[in-house]
């Protein structure tokens, strides 16, 4: 196929800047005006279209025959597609790449690659051109700018034949899909629902900011903010620095942005925000960006492919469209076109089903064979007496929902060698079910239940340990379905994980004064030990699963309009909807080919709304 590698120069100012806009409102905006474009040909060569040139140029291309590659193709991709209606046959993107073949603890700026790749430097002159519009350029700026982006162009295609053979055929291919979501989207939002949240989390937030009673010394000071979270149930996370141990209470730390501040009860999300000093509730900032987009057209759903260290997705340009609150009003906002239907499908149980059978737990994996109720055993156990899955009209059923809650939660959530701590903090925060008060020695009882029921998978920990020590040292070997080479496991579509300088570090965890590993990622060394491990692989494994779900259904013709985690939406057509539903749980349920006779499973809704 032919390639094309395009690089658009365009019009900013103070504050009319990608540094302070999301990329879909700078394009979007009144003030867009492109500068031009510079273009690498297939036969290598390299020209400049001027501004008046560009409809022109596009128009008569028959781009559904060529490949379009950019470094950052959301950017140049979504200027494209809604000003030139320019719909290529693939979209190819080198910061994508780089994040898969590099790994995302690196910056993956073209220039910081120039630089990794001993490639020439960027040259384009911005502050030259800073608030001036192309007919105000002198010649000799207009000229550095042309050859300032024909030189981008070529270097974006030298870090492509560098990176492209390290990614495997399917994962360009993903690459596309994601990219589509964001330049050709479908999904439309009800401007006037988002406004009410907003103006719903102002008063929410105000509410509670009064209630709270909580001084300033409390929230600034990282243990008394501390004892502020226990009291709610949540027990804090820790992070290694070179000063040693310390609370994850950053505005940086993925527990602070991803966990606290996301968190499930309104009274620990505002304890956050008022520790960060956070004027704007993180659902009152989306829903108002929300608006704001769904003024200008439909939504471009922004992922950040290989975003996460397990080479899962993650959010982009301000917004995660994958950690919209289940069940909240964000979700109902986000509609399907007229006569469509938003098909959500979700692989059910993934992790805990790809865990137990790669370590061999057959009690478990026979349960889900059987279409068994996975926690009711584990729970029964638990509570010392016959637990059940109870209907509503069942005198028992908030006794039943709670402790199956707690069943859920420990095949759920202990697989990965979670501690007394941690199973005492999740029981209080009700993330499985509803609620559960207990003291630190019916804690340690059920964790040593779940390792007592899961004897493989406490054993695959160990052998996680010693996997981690042949990363350290270079060591090639087969691990179950994974290959270990050169300081990095291979998964089964022949991606994988990196563990930049895995090294010795002393854990002040630990009393006995032993050692554990860290790694370097990008908010600094990162420690990890062989649960942390395992929850890496499975969650990469599971990446793997779903990528290629979403390959097969868009083989099918299905237009996927955004994923999230182990799910994924799908825009379908309204009399069609019914069987299309199925044939979508089909392709989910199915199992990979490099991971069979696995018992996978998935559950969907359909609708108008995305809720």
């Amino acid at each position: 196929m032919i390639i094309v590698c395009l690089d658009f120069e365009t019009f900013f100012s103070k504050d009319y800047t990608l540094s302070k806009m999301t990329t879909e409102a700078y394009v979007r905006d009144p003030q867009f005006e492109p500068h031009g474009v510079a273009i690498r040909a297939s036969d290598g060569t390299t020209g400049w279209i001027p501004p008046l040139s560009l409809k022109t140029f596009f128009d008569r291309v028959d781009w559904s025959k060529i490949a379009i590659l950019c470094h950052h193709t959301q950017f140049d991709g979504f200027i494209l597609s809604h000003y030139y209606r320019v719909r290529p046959a693939v979209w190819l993107d080198t910061l994508s790449m780089a994040r898969l073949v590099l790994g995302n603890h690196l910056s993956n700026s073209l220039a910081s690659l120039a630089d990794q790749f001993g490639l020439p430097a960027k040259n384009i002159p911005y502050s030259a051109f800073k608030g001036k519009h192309w007919d105000e350029l002198p010649g000799v700026v207009q000229s550095q700018i042309v050859e300032g982006g024909k030189h981008d162009c070529q270097l974006t295609w030298e870090l492509f034949t560098r990176l492209a053979p390290y990614v495997p055929d399917e994962e360009l291919r993903l690459i596309d899909l994601t990219i589509r979501m964001f330049t050709e989207p479908v999904l439309r939002g009800d401007v006037g629902e988002f406004k009410c949240i907003e103006l719903a989390e102002i008063g929410r937030k105000h509410r509670l900011m009064e209630e709270l009673k909580v001084s300033k010394e409390e929230l600034q000071s990282p243990e008394r903010f501390a004892q502020l979270l226990r009291a709610e149930g949540v027990e804090p996370e820790k992070k290694i620095t070179p000063a040693g141990e310390a609370y994850c209470f950053a505005k940086t730390d993925k527990y602070m942005k991803e966990f606290i501040l996301e968190h499930q009860y309104d009274r620990v999300r505002t304890l956050g925000e008022a520790r960060l000093g956070i004027r704007s509730s993180i659902d009152q900032t989306r829903a108002a960006r929300l608006a704001d987009m769904a003024g200008r057209g439909p939504l471009p759903v922004y992922l950040s492919y290989c975003g996460a260290h397990t080479t899962r997705w993650s959010g982009g340009d301000r917004l995660n469209w994958q950690n919209f609150r289940r069940g909240g009003a964000i979700r109902s906002a986000i509609k399907a076109p007229p006569g469509y239907q938003i098909i959500k499908c979700d692989k059910s149980q993934i992790e805990c089903r790809y865990l137990n059978f790669l370590a061999g737990q057959e009690s478990v994996i026979e349960r889900f064979r059987e279409g068994k109720d996975p926690y009711i055993s584990i729970a029964s156990k638990a509570y010392g007496h016959p637990v059940y899955k109870a209907k509503e009209n069942d005198p028992r059923y908030g006794e039943m929902l709670q402790k199956r809650g707690t069943g859920k939660q420990l095949e759920l959530s202990c697989g990965y060698g979670a501690g007394t701590a941690t199973i005492q903090a999740t029981a209080a925060r009700g993330t499985y079910g509803p609620p559960v008060k207990i003291t630190t020695e019916t804690a340690q009882a059920w964790r040593d239940l779940y390792r007592r029921e899961h004897p493989a998978v406490v054993a695959w920990w160990a052998e996680a340990d010693e996997i981690l020590w042949a990363l350290a040292n270079k060591k090639n070997r087969e691990w179950s379905i994974f290959r270990v080479h050169q300081g990095k496991i291979y998964l089964p579509n022949d991606t994988y994980l990196h563990y930049p300088e895995l090294q010795r570090v002393s854990d002040p965890a630990d009393e006995r004064g032993l050692q554990a590993w860290a790694y370097k990622s990008r908010f600094g060394m990162r420690r990890i030990w062989g649960g942390f491990l395992v929850e890496n692989l499975i969650q990469a494994v599971s990446r793997v699963d779903i990528g290629q779900c979403m390959l097969r259904l868009a083989d099918q013709g299905y237009r996927i309009a955004l994923m999230e985690h182990d799910a994924v939406a799908v825009v379908v057509r309204e009399e069609r909807a019914k069987s299309d539903l199925e044939n979508i749980l089909a392709e989910m349920r199915q199992p990979p080919d490099w991971c069979e006779g696995i018992p996978l499973d998935a559950e969907a809704t359909m609708g108008e709304s995305y809720s």
